[in-house]
């Protein structure tokens, strides 16, 4: 069985099947990282202002300062929890996720809904300009849709998926 997993993206292949699974948890990360980098620089600036060293935020370091992060750390705890739970889930509970059945060919979601025939649907690896080209993101199209199936950094993550669908029988390039 191989299994290729990145920023909650799951691609596992069994014997006649390759399920793409999308935990949701990446936007969900890049939040959490977002808020709590705010939330210790506001913390730091309230320490400046206690300390004395940062007087123009004395007025607004007294009672804003720790309010604000405080309610960033709150964000980040709640934040958190949904990460952890979507993480967490079992595959079978991933309602988004999409099948390739290879033995009758064709691409289905979760629930059996027929989605395209397996030939007409192309992975292709695209740079993501979301983290300014830091990662690479495969994405699955057919006639009428596409889905984002995997994010890494770095292109050799992408690049052995993209080798393996190829293996499989998928036009992928």
């Amino acid at each position: 069985m191989h299994r290729f997993s990145a920023n909650g993206y799951e691609i596992t292949a069994g014997e006649n099947e390759i399920a793409f699974l999308d935990r949701r948890t990446w936007g969900l990360a890049w939040l959490m990282v977002a808020m709590g980098l705010l939330a210790a620089s506001l913390v730091l600036l309230t320490a400046l202002s206690a300390a004395g060293l940062a007087e123009i935020w004395r007025s607004v370091g007294d009672i804003v300062l720790p309010a604000c992060a405080g309610l960033l750390v709150i964000g980040v705890w709640t934040i958190s929890r949904t990460y952890r739970k979507r993480r967490d889930h079992l595959s079978e509970e991933i309602q988004n996720s999409l099948i390739a059945d290879l033995s009758s060919q064709v691409l289905r979601s979760m629930t059996g809904e027929i989605v395209a025939q397996l030939p007409d649907v192309r992975a292709r690896m695209h740079i993501d300009w979301w983290t300014r080209g830091a990662m690479r993101i495969v994405a699955l199209g057919w006639p009428g849709g596409h889905r984002t199936v995997y994010r890494t950094f770095g292109r050799r993550g992408s690049l052995e998926l993209l080798t393996f669908l190829k293996e499989q029988g998928l036009d992928a390039q």
